[in-house]
């Protein structure tokens, strides 16, 4: 049994209030509700149940409401088949982009040839007016 001061220096035991509460007792503080929340009249007498007062809350404000709501959306209303692809569902601006950014790529037709260089069959060294010298690349096998 622990007895505590309070600022003001009165002695408040814990223990007594919480086996002395029940239901329908006073509780502490300055909205005058019992343990249920329900208010209290000025005898102590129950003058508004609480469940009729969230009831009024609520309804008076509809913001507030507590139903059930999907974050993602309603369901799909058609039913897909395995061998058919999902229809593409633009809803923003965001969701074209990235489905235009994600799109499969159609197959480039390479040519024959390439206009690239093959590799180099070895390097000779070019004396530049300047002095310095360079290492060229030699494609070809000079006769």
């Amino acid at each position: 049994m622990t007895t505590y001061r309070s600022n003001k220096g009165a002695s408040i035991d814990f223990d007594s209030l919480v086996a002395a509460s029940s239901k329908h007792s006073t509780a502490l503080g300055n909205m005058r509700v019992n343990a249920n929340g329900d208010v209290l009249g000025p005898n102590g007498s129950i003058v508004q149940k609480n469940e009729d007062r969230v009831r009024a809350y609520y309804k008076n404000n509809p913001r507030s409401s507590t139903a059930g709501v999907s974050l993602k959306g309603d369901a799909p209303a058609q039913k897909l088949t395995p061998d058919s692809p999902a229809p593409a569902e633009v809803k923003t601006a965001k969701t074209a982009r990235e489905n235009v950014r994600t799109a499969p790529t159609p197959p480039v037709a390479e040519p024959d040839e390439f206009d690239a260089p093959a590799e180099p069959v070895g390097y000779r060294e070019v004396e530049l007016p300047n002095g310095d010298i360079e290492m060229v690349p030699v494609y070809k096998q000079d006769e």
